[in-house]
């Protein structure tokens, strides 16, 4: 059952004028729209099997073919930065009051001093990080962020700004992978809602996804448009019979075309002629032809630099900062340090693309952005919201500020930590410890049955291969080859292990002696095969039993520096996992006072509205979970 029956089968809503609090409310909302109810999500255990999407594009492999794309783009990118070449460069960051102005005419409404006063009511702010990886995941995220909610007798309507937190599609944010895996689904969630027509702002910062296309195709979507608005439709043209089919058997054949990888075999044919166009067109000295525009229905972008200042109430302001792929530029340091200081007792909610705490330990690069735009969570009133880490948290940081985490946009799932927190347990994180758990130690059987991508299993293959050739001389030469590739595995290990920077030490110490064992498993699968299996061709059987072995091995060790609190990514990256998605929906009130509720589901494919996974209020000190 897809997306559209289930909505069509779920029961009737109570009507929108029963619901109080309408003076807070767009017109629209209060005679046409009628909320989903939201209930509290609580504590209870998390489902045991999630749908995957069955639609293209699917979500990337990050051991597979999918990925290569985006490593390749993030090492020349990350190379280009190192050389001081910045993107930034053209940018003029709006004045916030031209800001503002933007916004006000995006609305229809008259400009003030602040976008409250503008609107003479509450603003609503939708936020969504890690957006556009499965295209099935994220249709169904795009009509939970556009959808109108019901709680304790409130009405939560769509936000009058969209603001996006960073990563906006993977493996890299390009016009392309943007329009297929964000736009296109989203459009057909907005679409299907039948909105009044009224224009929305759109706003955004990037994250490093973003950077490794220099931002293009993040400017071809915030970047405020000096022309007519563009057709937002994007209207599926094949026939209607084909839409039929495909919504009613494209599920089951999705599904097996992604089991027999036929994904990965697609992405593989299409990275080659991808490969070929950038380089005739380097040679020829020519521009390889891009999307102009990239349009979200309803949403109409205003900035003019991927960082911004924007009043929302008085004594309160949203910030919009962006640190490339290491720092945060001259320009955008001056702008923010000259703007402080004619605004030093200002309130921020400071969106950024990286968070600056992860795991309960500092982040550099989401701490280094708040110190360089001269914020302190210690010594001013902070609100952080931010995603890159694709799961939920909120902690309170001293007296006067919060931290949260909200990545949950439609990537693929970060686990949330295991060990017990270096410095104490946020409020409220979603999935908790006990979920993560039971994900995570599926991670060594699903990398080695290829879940992920053969990538692994064809690098051990390919140490297999150097094994039995030194086998085939002596086996003085199989031993010190194996030590020779336990020295090299381990140091691989240690790359992934320490690739965030943290605890390299224990990580070393951790790696010694899964890379032991991977560098002498082939001499012993040697000894142990032909008395295991004799009929079986030596070389080719120690080749295929490595490459399996040697993968589930990898898989443990993942999964043994996630429990050790050591490293939180790298085995989520295996999984895929499309679970616990969510967005933020902010209420932001005349006295600077903001509301938030936290929206998301456990299994976006499967039946049942989304759920409360969290509420809370800054910067009063009264905090509430749903559970409580």
């Amino acid at each position: 059952m897809d997306q559209r029956e289930q909505r069509e089968q779920r029961p009737a809503r109570p009507p929108a004028e029963s619901v109080g609090d309408d003076e807070a409310l767009p017109v629209s909302v209060r005679t046409s729209i009628v909320p989903v109810p939201l209930k509290p999500r609580g504590d209870r255990p998390a489902p045991l099997v999630f749908k995957q999407g069955a639609r293209a594009p699917y979500g990337v492999r990050w051991y597979g073919v999918t990925s290569l794309y985006g490593h390749m783009r993030n090492f020349v990118s990350r190379a280009i930065a190192a050389e001081s070449v910045d993107s930034r460069d053209w940018m003029r960051p709006n004045p916030p009051a031209e800001l503002l102005a933007s916004a006000c005419r995006t609305l229809a409404i008259p400009p003030a001093a602040s976008l409250v006063e503008a609107l003479g009511r509450p603003v609503w702010i939708d936020f969504a990080a890690d957006t556009g990886d499965d295209r099935d995941v994220s249709a169904a995220v795009g009509r939970m962020v556009s959808d109108v909610y019901q709680v304790d007798g409130r009405v939560l309507p769509r936000g009058d700004v969209l603001l996006f937190g960073g990563d906006i599609a993977y493996p890299v944010a390009t016009a392309d992978e943007i329009h297929a895996r964000l736009i296109l689904p989203w459009n057909e969630s907005l679409r299907e809602l039948r909105s009044s027509g009224e224009r929305r702002v759109l706003l955004g910062v990037p994250g490093n996804h973003d950077w490794y296309d220099g931002l293009d195709g993040f400017g071809r979507l915030f970047r405020k448009r000096v022309d007519e608005p563009l057709r937002t439709d994007h209207k599926d043209q094949r026939s209607r019979l084909a839409q039929r089919i495909a919504r009613r058997r494209g599920r089951k054949l999705g599904l097996v075309a992604r089991g027999l990888h036929l994904d990965e075999v697609g992405a593989a044919v299409g990275f080659l002629p991808r490969i070929f166009k950038s380089v005739r067109a380097f040679f020829r000295g020519v521009a390889i032809r891009r999307r102009r525009r990239l349009a979200l229905r309803g949403y109409e972008p205003v900035q003019e630099a991927s960082y911004f200042v924007l009043p929302l109430a008085s004594g309160l302001e949203l910030w919009g900062a962006d640190r490339q792929l290491g720092r945060v530029d001259f320009r955008q340091r001056t702008f923010f340090k000259k703007h402080r200081q004619k605004h030093p007792d200002m309130r921020v909610l400071f969106a950024s693309g990286d968070p600056a705490m992860a795991y309960g330990e500092r982040n550099a690069p989401g701490a280094d952005m708040l110190a360089a735009c001269r914020l302190s969570f210690l010594d001013d009133r902070v609100f952080f919201l931010a995603g890159d880490f694709h799961h939920y948290e909120r902690r309170a940081v001293g007296d006067k500020s919060i931290h949260v985490i909200a990545g949950g946009g439609g990537a693929f799932l970060h686990g949330t930590r295991i060990a017990p927190y270096p410095e104490g347990a946020p409020a409220r994180v979603w999935p908790d410890a006990k979920m993560t758990t039971q994900l995570v130690w599926q991670v060594p059987l699903k990398l080695m049955a290829g879940r992920a991508g053969l990538m692994v299993h064809i690098a051990f293959g390919g140490f297999g291969f150097l094994a039995m050739g030194a086998a085939e001389r002596s086996g003085t030469a199989l031993a010190v080859a194996s030590l020779i590739m336990s020295g090299l595995i381990w140091m691989l290990l240690f790359g992934v292990g320490a690739a965030q920077g943290r605890h390299p030490k224990k990580i070393a110490a951790v790696s010694l002696p899964f890379g032991v064992a991977l560098g002498f498993l082939p001499m012993l699968l040697r000894m142990a095969i032909p008395r295991v299996v004799p009929h079986l061709a030596q070389d080719t059987a120690v080749l295929i039993a490595y490459a399996f072995a040697g993968s589930f091995l990898f898989g443990l060790f993942l999964v043994a520096v996630t429990v050790l609190g050591l490293e939180h990514q790298q085995a989520f990256t295996v999984l895929g996992h499309p679970g616990f998605k969510h967005f933020v929906r902010l209420c932001v009130h005349p006295s600077g006072k903001i509301e938030a509720w936290v929206i998301g589901k456990d299994d976006m494919l499967a039946t049942g509205d989304p759920e409360l996974i969290d509420k809370f209020e800054w910067p009063t000190a009264t905090t509430a979970t749903p559970s409580t």
